[in-house]
């Protein structure tokens, strides 16, 4: 295919995956669109299957919140790439990409049909000319069809199967057409949209391949195993006097560290800061100033317990599960053996971790550095994970 500079592609993978319920141990969160099909997470692999064609001058990828947002920027590589926040719809989502396509084309697609049939894709492009707004694929019913009316006496009300389709994705549509359908009212997909206008849509021969990731039984036939991976994380912080120090979510007495916290744009939690960067680490996530900018003034004495939860949550998405924690604190000041148990089952707590999977050591600097002259703390950070690899038969 040759490279078209009135084309764009907009990548749907916004969705909750509140209905793909895998029921696998350890991995209850994980989200269809970074299920790893041989190691690559689906959303990468339509991306990659996509961007490798060299067709497209821009593609925008919709996420479901700012964290994937950061990490998929960070992941994934391509100068014409966009990664946007997605709405609370399908529809929604879409209407936010297209604010920013600038083609008068735009090709849409979703992750969750994450079988990319190129012949498909070719002939909507084919087929695209003339007076159409919009061209999608689509597959004959072989089913008996009934429509369901509440109003309607019986309610149930048979459909001619003959002339029933089931539309599929990618489709091609003229932007500006697009644009005002959605405006129109809310829609499933675009053929739909733009049909409520009258316009005019035409439907090609689609293909079983793209068929849409609901439920996971709708994956073929796989198996699954796990990889593991490690993460390193550091961190340092100096002392502020009066203020609050946490370590590890814990607050700390102000006689065992001389009424002073840390200086931090955050709350300064420099062990919870070293834990992040290394869940960070072990998903390929680059690290906490991405997520958590020092120069954002919406972080301004965030709670970095928060930011654990929400780094966590991320990390279960993607298809991991925390395994072991391994924290080494670098400080002459505070002494850490009376909080150690506290830290240990907070730690716990906020990763829905077992206890005794969770190792917090200390060691001082014997008056060296500024650690040994009670100036701040350092903090190492070692975390192990599990990812789910899925290979198909």
């Amino acid at each position: 295919m040759q490279p078209r500079q009135d084309l764009s592609l907009v990548l749907a993978a916004a969705g909750a995956s509140s209905r793909f319920t895998p029921h696998l141990p350890n991995f209850p969160h994980i989200k269809k669109q970074f299920w790893r099909l041989n190691g690559v997470p689906l959303v990468q692999k339509v991306y990659e299957d996509f961007n490798h064609l060299g067709l497209f001058a821009q593609i925008f990828i919709l996420v479901s919140n700012r964290l994937e947002q950061v990490y998929l920027e960070q992941l994934l590589c391509g100068t014409n790439l966009r990664v946007l926040v997605g709405g609370a719809s399908r529809q929604e989502s879409v209407q936010i990409a297209l604010e920013r396509v600038q083609t008068p084309l735009v090709v849409i697609s979703d992750i969750a049909r994450y079988q990319v049939d190129f012949e498909v894709l070719e002939r909507l492009l084919e087929r695209m000319q003339g007076g159409l707004d919009c061209v999608a694929p689509a597959l004959s019913c072989t089913d008996t069809m009934v429509y369901y009316n509440p109003t309607a006496t019986p309610p149930y009300q048979a459909l001619d199967r003959k002339r029933a389709l089931r539309v599929q994705t990618p489709q091609i549509c003229r932007t500006s057409v697009l644009k005002q359908a959605y405006k129109a009212g809310e829609f499933t997909d675009e053929s739909s949209a733009i049909l409520s206008l009258g316009a005019h849509v035409t439907y090609i021969e689609g293909s079983p391949t793209l068929d849409k990731l609901t439920h996971a039984h709708d994956l073929p036939a796989h198996h699954t195993s796990t990889t593991t991976h490690t993460g390193l994380g550091f961190d340092v912080h100096g002392f502020e006097g009066g203020k609050i120090m946490k370590l590890g979510g814990i607050v700390i007495a102000p006689s065992d560290c001389v009424d002073c916290g840390f200086k931090a744009h955050s709350d300064g939690d420099v062990l919870l800061h070293a834990l992040i960067d290394a869940l960070l680490g072990a998903i390929n996530g680059g690290d906490i100033g991405m997520y958590y900018s020092d120069k954002d003034p919406s972080f301004k004495n965030k709670d970095s317990a928060q930011m654990l939860q929400e780094i966590h949550q991320l990390v279960q998405s993607v298809g991991h599960f925390v395994e072991r924690v391994d924290l080494t604190l670098f400080a002459d000041m505070p002494k850490i053996a009376p909080y150690r148990a506290l830290i240990k089952r907070n730690l716990a707590e906020l990763l829905g971790m077992r206890v005794e999977n969770i190792n917090l050591k200390a060691t001082t600097f014997e008056g060296l550095g500024f650690i040994g002259r009670k100036e701040g703390v350092g903090v190492q950070a070692l975390v192990q994970t599990r990812a789910l690899w899925v290979i198909h038969e």
